[in-house]
């Protein structure tokens, strides 16, 4: 019996070590599957990221702009292209209004309208304006119309530009307020000495009083309607 014992206590023993030698091969096995999995999936994340496109933000280069590259556009009327015309309703003289199929263009002397290098209307010049603000009433309502502002090239190239602009703002306001135009209908550009009709000079170099005064110009661009032509 007792040697039976024994037997059944070695056979026990032996069961047991075998069942707890299996459960550490099993953790073996899962810790290296584990790590093996990791250092797969790490080997692959670094690959993939090697494998990305190098992209870079993007940046706006800032140009700077030169004004000697900006070419103002031309807005000479010649005559052969634009003939002159009379308007009843314009008695004054020294305002010169030409016209074809397209445009009627009516040019007021600066000086007619404002004194030297000013920009308020010269009480004068009311009865002038009131005369071409009938002619632009009676012949074309509510018709676009445009008011270009000019120098001379006495003084500043700068502050010639910034009279100007002044100047067609005045002449707009004043075809608002007191002409009756529509402000909706009436554009304006100022363009200083930048687009002169006569020399401001001589050949010799000396000054040209009589071209720096046609230079010094108003012109009010009416764009006619199908029905104005």
């Amino acid at each position: 019996m007792l040697i039976e014992y024994m037997l059944d206590k070695k056979s026990q023993n032996s069961s047991t070590r075998k069942m707890h030698s299996l459960r550490f091969l099993l953790c073996l096995l899962a810790i290296t599957f584990i790590s093996v999995s990791c250092n797969f999936i790490l080997r692959a994340t670094a690959k993939s990221e090697d494998n990305l496109p190098n992209v870079q933000p993007s940046t706006t280069e800032v140009q700077e702009f030169k004004a000697s590259e900006f070419v103002t556009p031309s807005v000479k009327f010649p005559e052969n292209t634009f003939p002159q015309v009379k308007f009843s309703e314009i008695g004054c003289e020294q305002i010169y209004v030409q016209e074809n199929k397209y445009l009627t263009i009516i040019t007021l002397p600066a000086d007619l309208v404002f004194d030297s290098g000013e920009d308020k209307i010269r009480p004068e010049a009311e009865k002038a304006l009131r005369q071409v603000n009938q002619a632009i009433t009676n012949r074309y309502p509510d018709t676009w119309l445009q008011i270009l502002g000019h120098t001379d090239s006495v003084g500043n190239k700068i502050d010639n530009l910034k009279l100007s602009e002044q100047r067609v703002t005045t002449l707009q306001r004043w075809l608002s307020e007191k002409g009756g135009v529509k402000i909706s209908l009436i554009t304006k550009e100022g363009y200083g000495e930048t687009q002169p009709i006569a020399p401001n000079t001589n050949s010799d170099g000396s000054d040209n009083p009589k071209g720096r005064q046609k230079n010094r110009r108003i012109e009010i661009v009416v764009q006619k309607q199908a029905n104005q032509v």
